[in-house]
């Protein structure tokens, strides 16, 4: 049993960082993993010592078939509680250690054997349900230095977007205090609180709003599966108890997964969603194509059904009349009688090549397989999609928006104003909120790991927090912890998220910036856990503000700044957000399907950031789409897509197993470039104030800007202060 429990705190990826090739801060869990590296070499020592070696062999290669065969039963019992689990461990570990102990296996018992159990349990590359619970490296916190000195700070000249938007302006409190104890709502119960929360949201709503106030304890929901808190009203105060040091002192507890595969599962319910009665969960929002052809798209993730293209669109009201520069708050419409608070600019492409996706991407050609960018001209995407705050009414043909034009709004492209309905003013504050989550995360496990419907719980089915469709809010002082999914902002605008502290089990999306969240901030913001895509965003997201934000996982396990492309078909990437005062992450990275391609637009910005676990002399831009694959593993992976259409269409024919194989070699060869190369796909973003060991060297100054390398830039926006502690 110890000889197993050793061998599961050997991280394989950390005995890497003996060779001195990463950039890595090495500290007490790193030790973990090499001390038990040590021990496992004196057991082999001593089993190669006193044991036939065949034997041993013999013996670890069935342990090993055993513990593979065990681990995919206890996957499929998906048990949420961790006693479970590892009592089912311990039994099996035990079970053979009496088997082989009664055999009288030449008077000696192996050890060897069972540090490999341990090594596979934890490298393997399935999911495993509470595989962090016995991990010592996690009980070593990372120090929590500054994100940036300030000493030798240097000034910047060159032209950056007005930041100072960004984040809650306007919210308002109210003195009204509707305490949960005094309708019924009692924590250390059993009791799924989920309606009964829901009632009192809900009659707080109706009565013009107030704070809902959790007194100290925990509260569970959602035990009966698929069921969660929605914020349909305006002036919603979510709020826990602290005590006198700010400790948090309430806990929200999710029982069960909130994931929803029928369409687009990505959009699958939170724990936390506002905004459901303006747009329903799994129901994207925006702008269409004015002459939409295209019906279906399939997503990269073969465990998804796809985006049939349907989308909730806003009402149309007026178009513009006159062009308005970069810059200008105001806009000349052809009536202005009917504009509301909030409203969608919507620019169109008006030529069959597309000028205007071209001139958002900053290309003077659009790939071959950026298969959405080419609808854009031909079914005239709205390509440019701007959720903007109206600050008041100038007379019947103008209007003031609350913030300046990011880019100049050219009649060109027959620019038009919809009107969209927000909530406003909502916070969620002084909680701990988590999970019963096992922690069974295989990233797009589907076919090779699990079914589809698993796959779509790992990838979507523990999720925190949702802001949709709301503006001037506020998500603050929270501990999320145990959630593959911790925040999205989806469809928002002026969502502050700050002081936040996330851990527990690994997962999907750090937090995540979706569709039309324009002008958010997210500051002061610790993460003691891995995540697949780690911080970054999708669809038109203009203006957001990431400030503060420090990677801290025990564990070596690199993370990205991470742009996913278009979302749906209308939309565009990402453009104009600001990443600053950053440490802990690896490098830039596009991802995302490739007809989604390319992940980001221009004007994205990172300011005084500290990378850490690249390997040294790596790409600081990197195109996960387009990494170059040979030898074995471009045929793998060829295989594994033939295999996995296979399984998701129900049909086998060795004739399209051949064919499939060949079409995915055939686009492997196709795209696969040269990592010195991928910074190509980020046209005009800046890095002002960096110091990394990746090469940048050959980046071409006319594609990225980078600037005081080694240095770091004095703040230029309210959002640039040095942060000292973590919460939590």
């Amino acid at each position: 049993m110890a000889a197993f429990f050793i061998g599961f705190q050997i991280l394989l990826r950390e005995l890497c960082l003996l060779t001195g090739r990463y950039n890595i801060s090495v500290g007490k869990a790193q030790s973990v993993t090499y001390v038990s590296s040590l021990v496992s070499l004196a057991l082999m020592f001593h089993d190669i010592c006193f044991c036939s070696i065949t034997v041993l062999l013999v013996f670890s290669a069935a342990l090993l078939t055993f513990i593979f065969f065990a681990e995919f039963v206890l996957s499929r019992m998906n048990t949420l509680t961790p006693f479970v689990s590892w009592t089912f461990r311990f039994a099996y570990v035990g079970l053979i250690s009496y088997l082989i102990s009664s055999m009288a296996y030449g008077n000696r018992m192996p050890f060897f054997p069972f540090v490999l159990m341990g090594v596979y349990l934890r490298n393997v590359t399935f999911g495993i349900p509470h595989k962090k619970d016995l991990c010592l490296e996690y009980l070593f916190s990372r120090k929590t230095e500054k994100v940036i000195p300030e000493q030798d700070a240097v000034d910047y000249c060159g032209e950056i977007p007005d930041f100072s938007y960004a984040g809650c302006k306007r919210n308002t409190d109210t003195q009204i205090v509707f305490n949960v104890k005094d309708y019924g709502i009692l924590p250390g119960t059993n009791e799924d609180l989920t309606s009964k929360v829901q009632d009192l949201i809900n009659k707080v709503g109706r009565e013009g709003g107030g704070h809902v106030f959790f007194p100290k304890g925990r509260y569970l929901f959602n035990k009966s599966r698929g069921n969660f808190l929605q914020i349909n009203y305006s002036n919603i105060h979510i709020e826990g108890e602290t005590d006198s040091n700010g400790h948090l002192l309430t806990e929200l507890v999710s029982c069960g997964p909130t994931s929803c595969g029928k369409k687009n599962p990505w959009l699958s319910p939170f724990f936390i969603t506002t905004g459901e009665a303006l747009q329903p969960s799994n129901e994207f929002f925006g702008l269409q194509f004015r002459k939409r052809k295209i019906g279906f798209s399939q997503s990269n993730s073969l465990s998804d059904p796809g985006s049939d293209g349907s989308i909730l669109t806003p009402e149309y009201c007026t178009s513009v009349i006159e062009e308005s520069p970069k810059g200008s708050r105001l806009l000349r419409v052809a009536d202005s009688s009917k504009v509301g608070r909030y409203i969608m600019l919507g620019l169109y492409n008006t030529s069959l090549d597309g000028n205007l996706i071209k001139d958002i991407l900053g290309v003077e050609k659009l790939r071959p397989e950026w298969k959405t960018a080419l609808r854009a001209g031909v079914e005239e995407a709205p390509s440019y999609q701007w959720l903007v705050e109206v600050n008041r009414i100038v007379d019947g043909n103008t209007i003031e928006l609350a913030r300046p034009l990011l880019r100049s709004c050219d009649m060109v492209y027959e620019p038009a104003v919809f009107n969209v309905a927000m909530l406003e003013n909502i916070t969620i504050g002084n909680l701990r909120l988590n999970s019963k989550w096992n922690g069974m995360f295989r990233h797009h496990g589907f076919p090779l790991y699990y079914s589809i419907a698993e796959s779509q719980e790992m990838d979507y089915g523990w999720n925190a927090i949702n802001m949709k469709r709301v503006a001037h809010a506020k998500v603050y002082n929270l501990e999320i912890v145990n959630f593959t999914n911790p925040i999205y902002v989806l469809d928002s605008r002026n969502v502050t998220i700050k002081d936040i502290s996330v851990s527990g089990y690994d997962g999907h999306q750090g937090i995540k910036i979706y569709q039309h969240a324009c002008d958010c901030l997210f500051q002061n913001i610790a993460f003691y856990n891995h995540f697949a895509d780690m911080l970054g965003g999708e669809g038109n997201a203009y203006g957001n503000v990431f400030s503060g934000i420090r990677y801290l996982n025990p564990s070596f396990h690199p993370v990205d700044f991470d742009f996913h492309g278009f979302g749906e078909g209308p939309m565009s990437p990402p453009s104009d957000n600001l990443f600053e005062c950053v440490t802990g992450f690896r490098c830039i990275k596009s991802a995302g399907a490739l007809y989604n391609l390319p992940s980001c637009a221009q004007n994205n910005i990172w300011w005084n950031i500290i990378t850490e676990g690249e390997r040294k002399g790596g790409p600081l831009f990197y195109a996960m789409t387009y990494r170059e694959k040979k030898g074995v593993l471009r045929l793998v992976t060829a295989i594994g897509f033939a295999v996995a259409m296979i399984q998701k269409n129900r049909i086998f024919s060795f004739k399209t197993f051949v064919e499939n194989i060949r079409a995915k070699l055939n686009d492997i060869d196709r795209t696969g470039i040269e990592a010195k190369q991928h910074y190509m796909f980020f046209k005009n973003s800046h890095v002002i104030g960096v110091k990394t060991a990746n090469d940048i060297d050959g980046l071409d100054d006319k594609t990225v800007k980078v600037s005081h390398v080694g240095e770091t830039c004095r703040p230029f926006s309210i959002y640039g202060q040095y942060l000292q502690h973590v919460p939590g």
